[in-house]
């Protein structure tokens, strides 16, 4: 019976994680702060293949390889600093999808400068993951970065 349990429990969490939809995995990155804890997860080496595309998870692994990180600064906010509080009360989150793509726009204030972030996103399988992220308003490309 435990294992009957356990088996149900995992296909449940499966489910739950296939289900997930851009919207509410960048909903989820952004929920409840900035701490990277959320983002952190989710580029974790134990769960990067399942959130992000192949050139990114590669991206990642040479990030983690390196003395000096080529990803030096928060993805999330655009920068090294944040204003948690400012970044919650200015947020905006905004999807558009179509087919196997959506990009999922996220607008915010940050020490009194706006700024966008796109995450694109794209359907594998029964899964979305993301292939790239963008600052719209500081001019970056996560894919087009080099470790």
């Amino acid at each position: 019976m435990l294992g009957l349990s356990a088996a149900v429990v995992s296909l449940f969490a499966a489910g739950a994680a296939s289900a997930e939809t851009p919207d509410t995995i960048v909903r989820g990155i952004y929920a409840g702060g900035l701490a990277q804890g959320s983002f952190s997860r989710l580029r974790s080496p134990a769960n990067r293949a399942q959130y992000f595309q192949p050139n990114l998870v590669k991206l990642f692994a040479a990030d983690d390889r390196t003395e000096n990180l080529c990803i030096d600064f928060a993805i999330t906010s655009s920068g090294q600093d944040y204003d948690e509080k400012e970044i919650a009360r200015t947020l905006q989150i905004a999807t558009k999808a179509g087919g196997n793509r959506a990009a999922v726009d996220v607008r915010f204030r940050n020490f009194g400068e706006a700024n966008h972030i796109r995450y694109d996103f794209v359907r594998a399988g029964e899964r979305w993951k993301i292939a790239d992220i963008a600052s719209l308003s500081h001019r970056w490309r996560l894919s087009k970065l080099r470790c």
